[in-house]
């Protein structure tokens, strides 16, 4: 699900194409204590393998990339002042509530990744399938098995 993520930073980093932009990859030693805090607090043992600091007119996200167990990625979304702001686990689509593995059994295709992404008290899992003959779907599902958007990839 690393595509989304990227997908995402990139799209918002584009939609502020005449904003002042800086992204970078910095230690964690180098971010700031409230920041550091969040990302170690957050990180569920795993292993903080990088942060990215991105700056967007003056307003600043770090994402650590956490190495988790069972080759499990999670990315913990932190804000300047060391608020959380999300979490992205990539997890099996088994782990899923059974409403959101119904939800993307009846779009056909295999499915190749599913991210759980916690927002606040807001849980929402994305979903990429594999169609053959077709372009492969982007799907975002809501905890109750709603589908909140379905898009196709355009690089297939």
């Amino acid at each position: 699900m690393k595509t989304i993520a990227t997908i995402s930073v990139l799209a918002l980093a584009t939609s502020f194409a005449s904003a002042q932009t800086q992204r970078r990859e910095i230690r964690l030693a180098d971010c700031p204590q409230a920041v550091q805090s969040t990302i170690q607090s957050n990180a569920r043992g795993g292993h903080i393998d990088e942060v990215d600091f991105i700056s967007i007119d003056g307003k600043e996200i770090y994402i650590a990339e956490v190495d988790l167990p069972r080759d499990r990625d999670l990315k913990v979304y932190v804000s300047g002042n060391g608020t959380l702001s999300k979490t992205l686990e990539d997890i099996a689509l088994r782990e899923a509530p059974e409403a959101v593995r119904n939800a993307v059994q009846g779009l056909g295709g295999t499915v190749d990744d599913v991210d759980k992404e916690i927002a606040g008290q807001v849980v929402t899992y994305h979903v990429e399938i594999e169609r053959h003959g077709a372009r492969d779907l982007d799907v975002v599902v809501s905890s109750d098995g709603t589908i909140l958007s379905q898009t196709e990839d355009a690089d297939d």
